[in-house]
């Protein structure tokens, strides 16, 4: 995972590879330290490069959000892989985590 500050000010925080019940946990804490440390408007989770995504990941995304969200930090997942798309769509998550149409995939909708 790299953290990346943007000319807009919001963060991105970018992960790649497998994110599973072994790793999951590092995920939300990775989100919950981004958005307490820097307090951005929006954080950005690029999940362009994630090829897996389970139940646990699914989990620690929505509980992130939640927890950034008392501070003030909006959490929405952006650029999600059609891997990812499918998981959170599936998981009816996807509206709540900002996850735009699939056919809108590249962009946020704020």
């Amino acid at each position: 995972m790299t953290t990346t500050v943007m000319m807009d000010g919001s963060t991105v925080l970018s992960v790649r590879g497998e994110v599973d019940h072994s790793n999951a946990a590092t995920l939300r804490q990775e989100i919950v330290s981004a958005a307490a440390q820097r307090r951005p408007r929006v954080l950005r989770v690029d999940l362009g490069l994630v090829t897996f995504l389970d139940s646990a990941a699914v989990g620690a995304l929505v509980g992130a959000q939640r927890e950034a969200g008392a501070e003030g930090v909006r959490v929405v997942v952006w650029r999600a892989s059609p891997f990812v798309h499918r998981q959170l769509r599936i998981a009816g998550v996807d509206e709540m985590l900002g996850v735009p149409a699939e056919n809108d995939a590249d962009h946020i909708v704020f």
